[in-house]
């Protein structure tokens, strides 16, 4: 008796101890981190590295938040740390590492640790087995990702022939057949490591090559099969010349990945539309305001503003256009005071004199480096004090074709004044209740550590910069630009299209031509979803009949899509793209994670789900789900601070999954506060526009919508399918209950609602 119950206490200990190390091993953390290694040779930074430009925008897509360092800075402990996906390196043949044998070793540790890795270009090592680590010690890192680079270049490849193994690999047919770059000789170790495109030399094996693999550890790519570089009339112009979508999610093996979403909310695509206030004090050349010394920006506000109550859009002033100690005048004043006055439009600076270019006034005294281009500035500046009154030498011309370093200088630069001092400013022109809530920056969009560290401690958000366009002047996915930029400690957000100025050469030409800017709001959605739908515009617009005609084309190609958009403010959006950042997924065991840290981000997409759904039974904080392009986009409830997802399997491919509780499908005002109980649905909703809904119901039949604890009207379902269309303004949160009609009498018009199941 006494050994059966010791086995028996024995068997219970082993159980408890399985348990516990079941569930230490199911609750691991997602990591989502690549570390990026860039050489910064020609001082751009990171916004000039390969990475920034090319490949962060594809990593974002896939759910990965990338982490720079310099390579030759010490280079990052992250064997130990639990977010680092993997490592992607581009560097140039002419890098020089201080130390390569221990970067050999830190790459080894870094793949031994779990750590994937992707080569692009050169290794970054030299090879004369003397200062510089043999061919060997370079193979013995890079036989972990399954391949080894051997002696021998070919040059001309110009009777290889090419074999493209995996066709999604690559955005067209035969890709390389007519450009043909040089290659190295690489060649994939075992069955493990899948290649995608390799190159036979006929008759010559030593020459074949394995040009493009991807493997359990990683993946490769030389330097000449990456991109392309073209150059119509010019401009520089890059292109990927494989699939970056399917290569990366096989190299860091993303499949499996719950992905924050920052273009989706509420089951649509979101929109934002933002206003830089250049051009305030510009007199339109419109014919119908002929002699009548009406402004640019009086213009915008009456033909792309008012006329669009249900699109919000954030107005920010330079502040210096609207202060009469610099050039603000009465009439400027009043029309910013009306503008920012209607409901539908957030508050915003552009700084206090508009910087064009950041690095001028980054560097040391700079105040004294502006004196040689005062005499530049059509408007009154400051004046130097003492011997700086003598003329210095010509001034070195600034990039960007810019005359001068800023837009005014009637006082001297302050950086401070810049940013606080211009909330200050328009903030006297604000009615009651509202604040400005973002600064968009000016010029180059690059200011630097400190500046972005002060809109954050002004608690105000940021955004600009990017120039993301994909349409027929710059047709790749490669022109788009990632979420955001690292900069230092911080994080500038950027815009998510570009404004007329790229299209307009700097406002000198085709001031027509911002009307191309639907064809980038088509490929950025289509046959994936990358950006949100972004109008993002100058006040000078209201200048001409023919930027103003492309303006208001840009916002009836919104109003076209009413259906299909969730309207935010630019603040809001900056709030949900850090979270991006922020957002922390844990893995709870097979097909169920959960969400932490994410701010304002409430859409986690799974690519490839279009036979998955959410299991609401096992989850929590889930408002809703859609899917769309074949991937399943889950909409969480801000009310909760750690929802829980749960997949399951469903065989209703591409239909809404028929489910025992209501779930929201898609809305254009946004849901939070959701409780399902057995009386139905409440909730709290708030948006721009006409509340349309769509949920689907447990119960085909006929609901009562109330708003604000008043019944508003009775639906009835469409099968399981309820459409909803609420006209009330919900620019502040409202209360919404969606009950099951029991029993409605005809004659006196009481509605008894309760019982059942929505």
């Amino acid at each position: 008796m006494v050994f059966v119950k010791r086995l028996f206490f024995s068997v219970a200990i082993l159980f408890c101890a399985i348990t516990f190390l079941k569930d230490a091993v199911a609750d691991e953390l997602v990591p989502r981190t690549i570390i990026a290694l860039y050489d910064d040779q020609n001082g751009g930074g990171v916004r000039g590295s390969l990475i920034h430009r090319i490949v962060e925008m594809p990593l974002n897509h896939l759910g990965l938040n990338v982490e720079y360092h310099e390579i030759h800075e010490p280079l990052p402990d992250i064997q130990h740390r639990a977010d680092v996906r993997g490592v992607i390196s581009w560097l140039m043949f002419d890098t020089r590492i201080k130390d390569p044998l221990a970067y050999l070793q830190w790459a080894e540790s870094a793949v031994d640790s779990g750590k994937k890795y992707v080569v692009l270009g050169s290794v970054g090592v030299l090879e004369d087995g003397v200062v510089h680590p043999s061919r060997k010690q370079m193979n013995v890192f890079l036989g972990k990702l399954g391949i080894n680079i051997m002696e021998g270049w070919v040059e001309r490849p110009f009777d290889v022939k090419y074999s493209y193994l995996t066709p999604k690999m690559f955005l067209g047919p035969k890709t390389f057949n007519w450009t043909r770059p040089p290659y190295p000789i690489v060649k994939a170790l075992d069955n493990q490591v899948k290649v995608h495109l390799s190159a036979r030399k006929q008759n010559m094996p030593e020459y074949d090559s394995d040009l493009i693999v991807t493997g359990p550890n990683g993946g490769y790519i030389p330097a000449n099969y990456i991109f392309r570089v073209n150059y119509p009339g010019g401009e520089e112009i890059s292109q990927w010349q494989i699939n970056p979508f399917e290569f990366f999610k096989d190299a860091f093996g993303t499949d499996d990945l719950p992905k924050p979403d920052e273009t989706t909310i509420a089951g649509r695509r979101i929109y934002y539309s933002q206003i830089d206030g250049d051009g305030w004090n510009n007199v339109t050349q419109l014919d119908e305001y002929k002699d009548k010394n009406t402004l640019s920006a009086e213009v915008v506000m009456e033909k792309a503003v008012k006329p669009y109550p249900d699109l919000p859009v954030t107005l920010t002033i330079i502040a210096a256009d609207i202060d009469p100690e610099w050039v603000g005048t009465k009439q400027s004043r009043a029309v910013a005071k009306e503008f920012f006055a209607l409901p539908q439009v957030e508050a915003g600076t552009h700084t206090y004199s508009h910087p064009f270019y950041w690095q001028f006034f980054q560097e040391k005294n700079n105040i004294a480096n502006e004196i040689p281009y005062l005499k530049y500035y059509g408007t009154p500046t400051w004046h130097p004090q003492g011997e700086a009154k003598a003329e210095k030498e010509a001034p070195h011309a600034l990039p960007f074709g810019y005359r001068v370093p800023r837009a005014y200088a009637t006082h001297p630069f302050d950086i401070h004044q810049e940013i606080a001092g211009s909330l200050k400013e328009i903030g006297e022109l604000l009615p009651k209740g509202k604040k400005i809530e973002v600064l968009t920056w000016p010029g180059n969009c690059s200011p630097w550590e400190e500046v972005v560290r002060m809109t954050r401690e002004l608690k105000i958000q940021n955004i600009n910069g990017g120039d993301s366009r994909f349409d027929p002047q710059y047709p790749a996915f490669a022109s788009l630009a990632p979420i955001g930029v690292q900069v230092g400690k911080e994080r500038q957000i950027y815009a998510s299209t570009s404004n007329e100025n790229t299209y307009t050469n700097l406002w000198s030409e085709n001031f027509h031509a911002h009307k191309y800017l639907e064809a980038t709001l088509k490929n950025s959605e289509s046959p994936v979803r990358l950006k949100p739908l972004n109008i993002y515009y100058h006040i000078y617009s209201g200048e001409r009949q023919a930027s103003l005609g492309a303006l208001l084309g840009n916002l009836l190609y919104a109003e076209a899509h009413a259906g299909d958009i969730a309207p935010v403010t630019t603040s809001h959006y900056t709030r949900i793209a850090e979270g991006f950042y922020s957002t922390s997924i844990t893995s709870l065991g097979s097909d169920r994670w959960r969400i932490d840290n994410r701010g304002d981000l409430q859409t986690i997409r799974f690519d490839s789900s279009a036979l998955k759904s959410v299991d609401f039974h096992s989850s929590k904080g889930i408002v809703g789900q859609r899917h769309f392009q074949g991937s399943l986009y889950v909409y969480l409830d801000a009310a909760v601070a750690a929802p829980v997802i749960a997949l399951k399997d469903n065989d209703g491919y591409y239909q809404p999954s028929e489910e025992s509780e209501p779930y929201l499908i898609q809305s254009r005002w946004l849901i939070s506060s959701l409780n399902r109980g057995e009386n139905g649905l409440d909730f709290t909703a708030s948006g721009f526009g006409p509340g349309e809904m769509l949920w689907q119901v447990a119960s085909p039949g006929r609901y009562n919508i109330s708003v604000d604890g008043k019944n508003q009207q009775i639906v009835a379902s469409n099968g399981h399918l309820l459409k909803v269309k609420l006209n009330q303004i919900a620019m502040q949160p409202r209360h919404i209950t969606i009950t099951p009609v029991i029993q409605e009498n005809i004659k006196t018009g009481n509605i008894n609602a309760g019982g059942g199941h929505v």
